[in-house]
């Protein structure tokens, strides 16, 4: 018992020193980085960095950064300059902590920045205006104030990226520039600390440009040579000694490629030969920091410096595209072998028939069989051509055969002819039988190909979709997140993707919704930044928080209107439709089935409700429509055949595509014309292979589209196409699609069909 309780104790201890270790660690880079950025200068104007850092802390971290301003400004600055860095350290961490007690998460980098600017500006004019004051000095203690309020945004995206530990491969712009103007404010700080002409400021920021030049090549190299040579440059180096940190950077990351030896030695030399151009005690200065980098940067295990190399060149998203390739592959492969697998049964089954003799012989061949094999003229009496052939003739219009059927010759000669009339009408019996089920064999077979078939299209779609499928918006969540952490939310995740319709959706997922939060404002917000119009959210609760979900808007929305009546006014129509959208579509689907009353009821309902499920689980309209006609193929032994009319609508592009199988004509209007859609098709359930028609167009703002069954048309479509044009896109589908009804209803009489009219009307948002 005792060894067992052992291990959980020692990994709590081990957990807590390591919590410890971190939280200490942490403070004493707060200590530090306080420390440093008080005494930070630029163009010989001291700027209390400290105060911006301090700023965009919380809790310890907060309280560290002011003690390590405090010291520095005491053990630094002289009188002025401390109380230009102390007073609005106090009145910063005033306000952080106010905000913390009451909670206020939403807009607090805005807060923070303007308190910032505050407390330097009114504690440098006072301290300026209680010496000397000179309207240039006021015009540099105005930019001093604003250098730090700006300072809060970017040293708050710096402590978001660390605290969120991202990969450095996903930084965005905003991030990265945090970054790199945190780094240089540590350098400007830093920068006028000197031991013997040697400043530790500068060794670290060759170091920096060594370990860019390594792991992003010569781009990497170049650009933090140029950022931290201009932060030096400002610090006090001579500016030509400045400009070789972006030569050497650019160098050395062309060299990267040979290793980080080459790397170091490149930098170093370039540095040396820069020195010895300069000849002054500066530039040996210079060279002793690069040569004092190269040695640090080698000293780094190898092995690290490889695995981080290889994180960011190759990230893991990449290994997920990759491994999503491979299961597209593999799917395709898939289909492949089913499709082969569905070609193998057509052949078998074609060979099938082709090797079965014919029926009548079959026939013919028992009876003789059954009748004939032990009678003794088998041998020497021989039928006349074409007698048997007439018997099966009339065996195949459904009658039976007598001993009179037969020719005189034969029964003359025959001593068992009303034997062989009674087994032809057994024998053919049986046959028939035997006909039936080989029939039914090969509409099985069929069948099956077809199946077989839609699912190797099913898994070609599939991994086409896999290879081209939605785009995630890595930018576009970093901006997204900012917003949301703006507004007080906090934040667990966040996922937006563009699927290759053009619509957007934003999932994200946090700890909960602050009670003050305008959710339209939010949006409103969200789509300004990433520059798409969202609906306003869906929130469902979730694991650990809520998860709100943004939809893109659509451009478009369509007005639907119908009507619909049944031959004869019975119960049951046998037309049937359905109208849906999804993320990005409309579709308008509508079907006649054969007949009327209820068994046409039957097959439209069914072909509507399986098309339009399969459709909403992401099925193309092709395979859904090979899957509807299988199934009404096999739904009774009765023939069971629909029409199919199907109207797909882009809500972002207006772009429309119309699929029809055996339906009756649509109609729209363009520039004020009504135009047809009439396209030849066969309807579902009597064919094992049938395809849509297919006919684009593209709907605008006011523009209809109409779509009927066969029973409005019994009286032509000349009047349908003035009603349409009379109509114009007027307010009230509804009104329109029952004055249509109705209209047709009085040209066709009492003895009208099955009549429905949908009526869409595309509006603009």
């Amino acid at each position: 018992m005792e060894k067992a309780n052992t291990a959980p104790i020692s990994t709590d201890i081990s957990d807590t020193l390591w919590d410890r270790g971190v939280a200490v660690l942490t403070c004493t880079l707060c200590f530090v980085s306080g420390f440093i950025l008080s005494g930070a200068e630029l163009f010989s104007m001291q700027i209390p960095l400290s105060v911006g850092l301090a700023a965009a802390c919380t809790g310890l971290e907060a309280v560290f950064v002011c003690l390590g301003g405090v010291a520095g400004a005491v053990l630094r600055l002289d009188e002025s300059g401390m109380i230009n860095t102390i007073l609005p350290l106090a009145g910063v961490a005033g306000t952080v902590f106010l905000l913390e007690k009451l909670g206020i998460n939403r807009k607090r980098k805005l807060i923070l920045s303007l308190s910032t600017f505050i407390f330097c500006f009114v504690c440098k004019t006072a301290v300026m205006f209680s010496e000397n004051p000179v309207l240039n000095e006021f015009i540099l203690v105005l930019c001093s104030a604003l250098l730090c309020g700006v300072s809060v945004v970017f040293y708050s995206g710096t402590f978001d990226c660390i605290k969120r530990r991202q990969n450095v491969y996903m930084l965005d712009n905003h991030s990265l520039v945090c970054i790199i103007s945190s780094l240089c404010t540590l350098l400007l700080g830093a920068s006028q600390i000197s031991l013997l002409g040697f400043r530790p400021a500068r060794c670290f920021g060759a170091f920096i440009i060594l370990t860019a030049a390594y792991l992003f090549s010569r781009s990497g190299g170049s650009i933090a040579g140029i950022a931290l040579g201009g932060c030096i440059a400002v610090s006090g180096t001579g500016v030509a000694l400045s400009i070789c940190y972006g030569v050497c950077g650019l160098l050395s990351g062309i060299f990267s490629k040979f290793g980080r030896l080459a790397c170091a030695i490149t930098f170093s030399v370039t540095a040396g030969i820069a020195a010895l151009l300069d000849g002054t005690q500066e530039g040996v200065s210079v060279f002793a920091e690069a040569a004092a980098a190269a040695f640090v940067f080698m000293a780094v295990p190898g092995k690290h410096m490889k695995k981080i190399r290889s994180k960011i060149v190759e990230p893991g998203v990449i290994r997920a595209e990759t491994e999503f390739c491979s299961a597209g592959e593999r799917l395709r492969e898939t289909a492949k072998a089913i499709g082969s697998v569905s070609e193998c049964v057509a052949s078998v089954s074609k060979g099938i028939e082709a090797l079965a003799p014919a029926g009548d012989v079959i026939v013919c061949m028992r009876v003789r069989e059954r009748v004939c094999s032990d009678c003794p003229l088998k041998n020497t009496f021989c039928p006349e051509a074409g007698e048997f052939s007439e018997i099966t003739k009339k065996l195949s219009q459904g009658e039976s055969v007598s001993c009179e059927d037969f020719s005189v010759n034969f029964n003359s000669k025959c001593p068992s002819v009303p034997r062989i009339a009674d087994s032809f009408n057994r024998v053919y019996a049986g046959q028939r039988a035997v006909n039936a089920m080989q029939a039914n064999s090969a509409r099985n077979r069929d069948l099956a190909c077809g199946q077989l078939d839609w699912i190797s299209t099913l898994l070609r779609e599939l991994s086409d979709e896999i290879g081209n499928g939605a785009r995630v918006l890595f930018g576009k969540e970093k901006s997204a997140t900012r917003v949301l952490a703006d507004n007080g939310f906090g934040v667990i995740s966040v996922s937006c993707i563009n699927p290759p319709s053009g619509g957007m959706k934003l999932t994200c997922k946090v700890e909960d919704i602050p009670v003050s939060t305008s959710l339209s404002r939010l949006t409103a917000e969200l789509s300004r930044e990433l520059e798409a119009q969202l609906n306003p959210p869906k929130i469902r609760e979730c694991e650990n928080g809520k998860e709100l979900v943004f939809i893109r808007r659509e451009l478009f929305k369509i007005r639907i209107g119908s009507a619909a009546a049944s031959c004869g006014n019975q119960k049951l129509c046998g037309d049937y439709f359905e109208c849906f959208r999804t993320d990005s579509k409309a579709y308008i689907i509508l079907s006649d089935g054969m007949g009327t009353g209820g068994r046409a009821a039957i097959d439209s309902t069914m072909t509507v409700e399986l098309f339009s499920r399969l459709i909403r689980a992401g099925v193309s309209l092709d395979t859904a429509l090979s899957i509807t006609n299988s199934a009404l193929s096999v739904k009774s032994d009765d023939e069971s055949v629909s029409t199919l009319d199907v109207a797909e609508i882009d809500l972002f592009s207006g772009n429309t595509v119309i699929y029809k199988a055996g339906a009756a004509a649509s109609f729209y209007t363009f520039s004020g014309k009504v135009r047809t859609v009439e396209t030849p098709s066969s309807p579902l359930g009597i064919l094992s292979k049938v395809s849509f028609s297919r006919y684009t167009l593209r709907l605008r703002g006011g523009d209809t589209l109409v779509m009927v069954s066969d029973g409005i048309l019994g009286a032509g479509s000349s009047w349908l196409k003035d009603e349409i044009k009379a109509f114009s896109g007027g307010p009230d589908a509804n009104e329109f699609s029952e004055n249509i009804l109705e209209a047709a209803r009085r040209k066709c009489g009492e003895k009208f069909d099955d009549m429905t009219v949908i009526a869409a009307v595309a509006e603009e948002i």
